[in-house]
């Protein structure tokens, strides 16, 4: 099965706001380390000594400690993305690690601090990696490796969906699509947790339904063998929802819109079953209802603000105990491969964490 257009590929488009070179710039001292690299396209991935490069004034170096896996990371290295990359590509868009060095004019970290970061270039998938100032933000204390790495992406977009998108309340009923992958777990949290909102986790599978309910769902369908619109029916006593958060398309999609209540509101934030839908407009017209697509991606250009806002709250909710992200699987870097089969075939729960740590 194929994935197309996950919410994560908008960090893909942040690629201009980085100088291209910062991955493949002037090499200075014989320190070398370990990194995955994209030498063809549709080819595992293989990991190489590189040596360290020279950092820039406003750059910082980061020993890379957790980094996670995003859809769009498979994507653009079996040539299937929208952007295309040339070779050699050194993929990692998502990490957790400690800041070794600092450019002269960096003024907000310095070595030592733990930090938390989004690099739209890739190179995260490493021993350690260089970025701009602004990839970064510091973890706060007690903030675990593992979660750290799982934080940003999938919290930051459920996050403005849910808040700037949806405008959810507490007397919201939501349904979640894919409820126990890395997104849709996030929007359970932020919606049970946060938002204080009545959740119904959509999963395939007994075990995953297990994992929505612990994280807040009060109702879980387990469409691999329920009918979701029978069950909606029941759960809602044929009134609907007021909120459905859809990662997968295709069917499912279809289903959820008939499930809206009225002035119900559907976000479309990827297509996981590999169809993009066609939306019947006389549903939405008979309902007073709308369809709203969220690209997180895309409002680091056109809306700084909000996007830099969306990273800011989820980094305080977790100081404030009221989020926690959660990794479902661990693989050392010296199984990118395999963990990138295991995201594929889609067998996650939660996000699928690299430990750049075990490079052997």
């Amino acid at each position: 099965m194929s994935f197309r257009y996950p919410p994560e590929v908008g960090l893909r488009s942040l690629v201009r706001l980085y100088r291209s070179s910062t991955i493949l710039n002037q090499v200075s001292g014989h320190r070398t380390f370990q990194t995955a690299v994209c030498t063809e396209i549709g080819k595992p991935l293989q990991l190489i000594s590189r040596e360290r490069a020279k950092l820039e004034e406003h750059e910082v170096r980061v020993a890379v400690k957790r980094a996670a896996i995003n859809f769009s990371d498979l994507l653009v290295v079996q040539g299937k993305y929208q952007e295309k990359v040339s070779v050699p590509y050194f993929p990692g868009t998502e990490v957790m690690g400690e800041v070794l060095e600092v450019g002269t004019k960096v003024r907000q970290l310095k070595p030592g601090d733990m930090v938390v970061g989004l690099q739209p270039i890739g190179g995260g998938f490493a021993e350690e990696m260089i970025a701009s100032e602004m990839a970064f933000h510091p973890a706060g204390k007690g903030l675990k490796l593992d979660e750290g790495a799982a934080l940003l992406i999938s919290y930051g977009t459920a996050q403005l969906s849910l808040e700037r998108t949806a405008q959810i309340k507490e007397t919201d009923t939501i349904l979640v699509t894919a409820a126990a992958g890395a997104l849709g777990l996030a929007a359970v949290d932020l919606a049970a947790n946060v938002y204080k909102a009545t959740v119904i986790g959509a999963c395939g599978g007994a075990e995953k339904c297990q994992i929505a309910s612990k994280y807040g769902a009060k109702y879980t369908i387990d469409y691999n063998k329920e009918n979701l619109r029978e069950k909606i029916k029941e759960i809602t006593k044929d009134k609907g929802v007021d909120v459905i958060f859809d990662v997968v398309g295709g069917e499912v999609f279809e289903d959820c819109l008939r499930c809206l209540a009225y002035e119900g509101k559907l976000l479309t934030l990827g297509y996981a079953g590999g169809k993009i839908p066609k939306i019947p407009a006389n549903i939405l017209l008979l309902k007073n209802a709308s369809v709203r697509g969220v690209f997180w991606g895309s409002y680091s250009k056109k809306m700084p603000e909000v996007f830099h806002h969306s990273v800011l709250s989820v980094l305080k909710l977790w100081r404030e105990g009221k989020i926690t992200p959660y990794a479902g699987k661990v693989f050392p870097l010296s199984q990118i491969n395999e963990a990138f089969q295991y995201v594929a075939t889609r067998q996650s729960v939660g996000k699928v964490i690299l430990d750049c740590t075990k490079v052997n």
